[in-house]
């Protein structure tokens, strides 16, 4: 029963007035007046329940080298329907596969760049520098030393440039002194006007015996004509005899030339009796 005079009442976190009126009124209490222990515990728990909700929603990642969990203490093996590990060892095979295959190539295409005259590698390295990026966890450190140095060549340009200008003007050079000394032509040319002077004795001796043999065919053929002419006496001779010879047999002539024989030998006789 309600008393006639003034009284608060507080229940459930309303409070009553009464009046001396008989009514009752209602009056809302301000928030601040609930029972703040039973708050924090609402709180809490809504912050448990929310706590595994909001870490499923980062995303997934797999390692071969750490165990694949969730937050701290949640292995997402349990939340899978398969073994994450288990599809590890196959992307590993074609990575293994498709790797040293790529880098295969990419090595070949970088012996023919490096095979290329150093004019074209001094111009631009650039393709040079992108594929040894590309291929830099592949190749041993050792190795990487010595191909690296290779992508600062073209600061070398000028100098390269600069190099092949000096050479061409050192073999102009050279050519210039060749033709302006003359010394090894002079001495040739020594050489060749000897060779012309004893030519030249030589073709001197040679018309000389040219002009004796010339005069001994000369004098042979008046000597040829000479005993022509004296064949001819001789056989005009012969033939003026052989008209007087008397016609016989051999015993006349023997007897002939016996009779002129002794007239020889008369008048030898003689002349060596008068010697005595």
């Amino acid at each position: 029963m309600a008393e006639s005079s003034n009284a608060n009442t507080t229940v459930s976190g309303l409070k009553t007035d009464d009046t001396s009126s008989g009514e009752v009124e209602e009056v809302v209490m301000p928030s601040t007046t609930l029972d703040l222990a039973t708050s924090k515990s609402v709180a809490d728990k809504a912050a448990t329940l929310a706590k595994p909700l909001a870490e499923t929603q980062e995303p997934i990642a797999s390692s071969s080298a750490a165990p694949m969990v969730l937050g701290e203490g949640y292995d997402l093996s349990s939340l899978l329907t398969f073994d994450p590990e288990s599809i590890e060892p196959a992307a590993s095979k074609a990575s293994e596969e498709s790797g040293p295959s790529a880098t295969h190539g990419q090595l070949q295409h970088l012996k023919a760049l490096l095979s290329s005259s150093i004019e074209t590698l001094v111009e631009d390295t650039e393709e040079i520098k992108s594929i040894l990026e590309d291929i830099q966890p592949h190749l041993p450190v050792t190795l990487q030393v010595k191909l690296w140095p290779v992508v600062t060549l073209s600061a070398y340009r000028s100098r390269v440039t600069l190099a092949h200008k000096c050479q061409r003007l050192n073999e102009k050079k050279a050519s210039l002194d060749a033709k302006t000394d003359t010394s090894v032509s002079t001495a040739e040319l020594e050489t060749l006007r000897k060779e012309l002077e004893d030519l030249e004795e030589r073709v001197r001796v040679t018309k000389h015996l040219i002009q004796n043999k010339e005069a001994l065919i000369a004098r042979s053929h008046e000597e040829a004509e000479g005993l022509k002419a004296g064949l001819k006496t001789d056989l005009a001779e012969i033939c003026a005899l052989n008209k007087q010879l008397v016609t016989g047999q051999d015993e006349d002539d023997e007897a002939e030339i016996a009779e002129v024989d002794r007239v020889r030998a008369t008048a030898l006789r003689a002349l060596e009796a008068f010697l005595q």
